[in-house]
């Protein structure tokens, strides 16, 4: 495997674990907000609401991204 391929592996497995973190948080927040017994369409459940589904929607990707990269490379698990 050639270093550039490795390198961008890692990247990528580090980038999806900080996403990990940021999705977890945020999903964190929006039960918090539930069981306050906030309103669905408050403005603060919307903002966590709309973090919450960016930060799941680009680890989703990334994460397709990156086993792909794997599959390419020959490191399917």
């Amino acid at each position: 495997m050639a270093t550039a391929d490795k390198d961008l592996l890692l990247q990528q497995a580090h980038r999806l674990a900080a996403l990990g973190l940021v999705v977890e948080r945020e999903r964190s927040k929006l039960k918090t907000l539930v069981e306050r017994g906030v309103s669905y369409d408050d403005p603060d459940m919307l903002q966590v609401l709309e973090r919450f589904r960016a930060a799941d929607f680009e680890w989703k990707q990334l994460e397709i991204e990156h086993l792909q990269l794997r599959q390419t490379l020959g490191l399917e698990l």
